[in-house]
């Protein structure tokens, strides 16, 4: 079980490697135990853009996320983001919500599956005159979510395996859509892993494009060995990510920078 809940704290984060709101795995966290992540994403497009000085858009984005177990198979969490472009006003958005995420099955040999719900609403009015030229911004939404993970462990080190789907409800008249997702990483060492994500959107409808992204990154945690108990309980980890829309090249790349520290 503890690889399962390394695994399942590996890949909340990976989510944030993304430029868009966090979306957490199948793991909850331990009773009283919570954890905070704090991400800084920037993307520019077109893809032949990373070597020029003069990309058509570029996104930046800073994202918080909170997380606490209730329960052993209840964890409430909360997320938040601000997206802000310097080519196009219009790509300018931000949200904040929350969620709750119930752990529905567990094997006892690393396998785990949950269901989600949350609600999350848009916050640009926050930022007053920033957000006044945004085409669309964000929209108020509700979702419904199902997700697997299994971890393993050995004398090779630690692996983990961790898929979902789910239903999002859009507001103001922005088209619904089925997100899904897969994550597989590998820990050969505990201060050292590495993972990789794709990430599935299909719009129900128009005004949001169809989307597959790929995500590799790779986490480096310290203050996990040594004698201070507390540095050994809430290690702090360190994530570098990337990510490449399959169907958008004209997206370009995103890169990330992630630190995260349990309490």
């Amino acid at each position: 079980m503890r690889i399962a809940a390394c695994a399942g704290v590996l890949f909340t984060a990976l989510i944030l490697t993304l430029p868009q709101p966090a979306r957490p795995g199948a793991w909850t966290r331990p009773a009283g135990e919570g954890q905070v992540i704090v991400t800084a994403a920037y993307s520019s497009g077109p893809a032949g853009a990373i070597l020029s000085d003069i990309p058509d858009r570029d996104i930046n984005t800073s994202q918080i996320y909170l997380e606490y177990g209730l329960t052993d198979s209840l964890t409430v969490g909360g997320k938040a983001y601000v997206q802000i472009s310097g080519f196009d006003p219009g790509d300018n958005s931000a949200l904040a919500g929350a969620f709750l995420r119930q752990r529905v099955w567990q094997d006892g040999k690393g396998g785990v599956g949950s269901v989600e719900a949350g609600y999350a609403h848009p916050v640009e009015s926050l930022f007053g005159r920033t957000f006044d030229a945004a085409a669309w911004g964000a929209v108020p939404e509700i979702h419904g979510a199902a997700h697997y993970g299994r971890g393993w462990g050995g004398d090779w080190g630690s692996a983990f395996l961790s898929t979902g789907g789910g239903y999002y409800w859009r507001g103001d008249h922005a088209a619904d859509n089925l997100r899904a997702e897969f994550t597989a990483g590998y820990a050969p060492w505990r201060w050292l892993m590495g993972m990789v994500s794709l990430y599935g959107l299909e719009p129900l409808g128009i005004g949001t494009e169809r989307s597959l992204k790929i995500a590799p990154s790779i986490a480096f945690t310290y203050g996990n060995r040594g004698d201070d108990p507390e540095q050994k309980r809430h290690p702090t980890t360190i994530q570098l990510g990337a990510s490449y829309d399959l169907l958008n090249p004209e997206d370009g790349f995103g890169f990330s920078v992630s630190i995260w520290r349990g309490f």
